[in-house]
């Protein structure tokens, strides 16, 4: 929504595909500058498939000049559908609006910012790099508005099951703060030392691509640029070395704390606090100042 604002558009009306889409239709009617919701109710929108909700998001476009949705795992898997049944090429990880065609993205694992430029005569699909936008605001009061979609929906796609982790930890993506262990933690076992940090601070938890690989947490832990993109108040990196595609999923997070024995790792050339030793031994210090 903040991204589409920056558009200055005449009108951003945003579009909700549930089985019953009242409740989020609701919500999403008091965002501040939402001209109206869309609400599109289907019994085969009952669970977000992609190659579902596409062809009724197109549908549902016609008219539109821009069509965007998150950098997230739903909004990467769901983006591109759509675009290729506009026929358009999409635009990924908007960071900032330079005009209605024109956009900032990160490339290169965030090393370099690169202006891309969309055809202006036609329909501009885009993913928006959440991270890097501030939260819309509160107090809209937009009218609601049910549409039937008449969509040719796929058959050999359906939805089988879910399989999710249980955690009473704060979600990674949407945490507030978040402690992450790498390498340096040194087991799967010693990793508690992290969990243990976080549940003092009411944090989430999450992981280098180092400790992934090596096993220590799964890989839904993993922050980075084949990780998830994050951008908590406080970012603790713990036994992180700080290799670029870990940095690239944290550049956008309030505060940087970064504990390592390695007083050259990269990790401390953009955290904001840095403490230099032994993670074993500052960790229980930590906690024990809480």
């Amino acid at each position: 929504m903040s991204a589409a604002r920056a558009l200055n558009a005449d009108a951003i009306d945003i579009v909700v595909l549930a089985a019953d889409p009242a409740g989020v239709a609701a919500e999403a009617a008091q965002i501040a500058g939402v001209s109206k919701v869309i609400a599109v109710a289907n019994a085969a929108n009952a669970n977000a498939i992609a190659q579902v909700l596409a062809p009724q998001v197109a549908k549902v476009a016609a008219g539109y000049s821009h069509v965007f949705g998150p950098s997230t795992t739903f909004g990467k898997d769901l983006m591109p559908c759509v675009a290729a049944l506009l026929g358009v090429s999409q635009v990924s990880d908007i960071m900032a609006v330079d005009g209605s065609h024109t956009f900032k993205r990160p490339i290169y694992a965030g090393n370099a910012i690169v202006t891309v430029e969309a055809a202006a005569d036609r329909v501009v699909v885009a993913t928006v790099r959440t991270a890097s936008w501030a939260e819309a605001a509160r107090g809209g009061s937009a009218a609601v508005e049910a549409m039937q979609v008449d969509a040719a929906l796929p058959t050999h796609t359906r939805y089988v099951g879910l399989a999710a982790g249980k955690s009473d930890r704060p979600d990674l993506q949407s945490a507030g703060r978040v402690v992450s262990g790498g390498r340096g933690v040194g087991s799967a076992e010693n990793f508690k030392i992290i969990y243990d940090l976080a549940d003092k601070l009411g944090a989430g938890v999450g992981a280098s691509r180092a400790a992934v690989d090596a096993g220590y947490v799964p890989n839904e832990m993993q922050v980075g640029q084949t990780g998830k993109i994050i951008a908590p108040e406080l970012y603790i990196a713990v036994g992180i070395s700080g290799a670029i595609q870990h940095l690239t999923g944290i550049k956008d997070a309030g505060t940087i704390v970064a504990i390592n024995k390695d007083g050259e790792a990269p990790i401390f050339e953009i955290a904001d606090i840095g403490l230099v030793g032994d993670l074993f031994k500052i960790l229980p210090e930590l906690q024990a100042a809480l």
